[in-house]
């Protein structure tokens, strides 16, 4: 597995996802499992999830690519997973001629499991891969069925800037035609007490692990989106924090415009993911994965 592609002075950029860990109360718990009902694996998630990742065994997996991933550093509730993707790469010979090698290029991910945190930070590198979306489906679905051994659900959703989705309603006014909230079902008060839907009842009452609320004009209008409105604020704050992602049709624009493609990011020095300073690196980290 080769190092991170290191160029002299620049930085490498992260993408901040937030993750959500969901008892899955319709599958029965394992005859085997330590936990006796969905309240005890409720407690014990973020402990069953530390116990998979901390497995010497554990690799990501992927359908589409072949990928090597391998814990490079652990302290506390973080964790430190550099991933490599197989590519191909033409070079050059001393003879003027060309030969394809096997080449793997790779990034750093970073999760912080504690309980009041769960973020990841992906590591934005387009020579392993195209975005960080493709990871996050990767560490999903790997991690996910991992997880449900244990009657878990594993949701992982970008972190944006609530303020991006306002600029985008301000430059669509008298255009929006429909507005739509996924939110997954949370697990974490401190990213939902201010939610003016109660998920959490809808939760427990259905076993729903995603919501959507869809807003959509009639005919001809348009939606009128308040920035004023308690309920609309309280959706938007939600899906910023990881909760969930929101979709927007623009009159005159074919695609649905997403959150999820202005995500929050933060940069650390190549030098440092070079050096593999790990506690310096944790460092820079910790202050922002919290």
């Amino acid at each position: 597995m080769t190092d991170i592609a290191i160029t002299p002075g620049k930085n490498a950029t992260f993408d901040i996802y937030r993750y959500q860990l969901l008892v899955d109360k319709a599958v029965q718990l394992r005859t085997d499992s330590p936990y006796q009902n969905p309240d005890e694996v409720r407690a014990a998630k973020n402990t069953i999830l530390e116990n998979i990742l901390s497995n010497q065994n554990f690799h990501f997996k992927s359908n589409k690519s072949e990928i090597e991933s391998k814990l490079v550093y652990q302290k506390n509730n973080r964790f430190y997973f550099k991933v490599a993707v197989k590519r191909q790469k033409r070079i050059t010979n001393k003879d003027f001629t060309e030969t394809t090698v096997e080449d793997y290029p790779n990034i750093l991910i970073a999760f912080n499991n504690a309980p009041d945190v769960q973020k990841i930070a992906i590591q934005s590198y387009t020579q392993a891969f195209k975005e960080t979306d493709t990871v996050s489906r990767i560490l999903e679905e790997t991690i996910d069925k991992q997880l449900r051994n244990e009657s878990l659900s594993f949701y992982l959703e970008p972190i944006f800037d609530k303020r991006e989705f306002w600029k985008m309603v301000s430059h669509y006014d008298k255009k929006i035609k429909q507005l739509s909230f996924e939110m997954v079902s949370p697990n974490m008060a401190n990213i939902s007490r201010n939610l003016q839907i109660n998920l959490k009842e809808l939760y427990e009452d259905t076993n729903s692990h995603k919501t959507t609320v869809e807003l959509n004009s009639d005919g001809d209008s348009n939606l009128e989106i308040n920035p004023d409105s308690k309920l609309i604020n309280s959706l938007v704050d939600y899906t910023s924090e990881g909760g969930g992602n929101i979709s927007m049709r623009v009159e005159g624009i074919r695609k649905k415009l997403h959150t999820a493609q202005s995500k929050a990011e933060f940069s650390v020095e190549e030098a440092l993911l070079k050096g593999m300073d790990w506690d310096a690196l944790d460092e820079k980290f910790k202050d922002i994965l919290i």
